[in-house]
């Protein structure tokens, strides 16, 4: 069950009040102060990335049609901005109105297990807790260094913490972001160490 309005604003100023400055001061690693850089604060406009990169919009696209509670501008331009940094081929999208991976012409596959690799990953809210995490760790488990994985409305209630707290400790995750609406699981498996930001955005 989705928490109250009221629960929800309590959740997001305690999020307000423990993040890291929005513009990186403090911010010890290089690969995190590049994302708040150069992706959390640039100035690239949505339909100028789209124009550039067609793939983009159709994976958010994608999101949205999968997603039954639509991204906000503001969430939907991060997103973009790491589509198009980290240019990833192999993709699933998982919401509550189907799941299916893609390649960059955006064949449909209906299964996780038909696919060998992930390179990115979203995951919308929807299904029950363990739904979601046998999900994610079957992708997670298919993700090399460079694959990072989305999961939406990570404090929109109790599962979702949950899921997005369990997922931050999987073996194969070295770097988590949490913007409150979404949250960013990094593979980056050179990292020896495991690190978790909650970034003011």
């Amino acid at each position: 069950m989705r928490y109250s309005t009221s629960i929800r604003f309590l959740k997001y100023l305690q999020y307000h009040w423990v993040a890291s400055n929005s513009k990186g001061h403090g911010i010890h690693s290089p690969f995190v102060f590049q994302i708040i850089k150069d992706i959390l604060n640039a100035k690239t406009a949505l339909t100028e990335i789209e124009k550039k990169a067609p793939t983009v919009k159709k994976i958010l696209d994608t999101i949205e049609a999968a997603c039954s509670s639509t991204l906000t501008p503001k969430i939907k331009i991060v997103i973009a901005r790491l589509l198009q940094w980290l240019n990833p081929l192999k993709v699933s999208v998982i919401g509550e109105k189907y799941q299916f991976e893609t390649e960059r012409d955006m064949h449909i596959n209906s299964t996780i297990e038909s696919i060998e690799s992930i390179d990115f990953a979203f995951i919308g809210p929807g299904q029950d807790a363990n739904e979601m995490l046998q999900s994610a760790n079957s992708l997670i488990d298919k993700m090399h260094s460079n694959a990072w994985l989305i999961l939406h409305q990570i404090h929109a209630d109790a599962d979702m913490e949950t899921a997005w707290n369990a997922l931050k400790k999987h073996s194969n995750i070295r770097l988590s972001i949490d913007l409150f609406t979404i949250g960013i699981l990094f593979c980056r498996k050179e990292q020896k160490e495991q690190e978790h930001f909650i970034i003011r955005y």
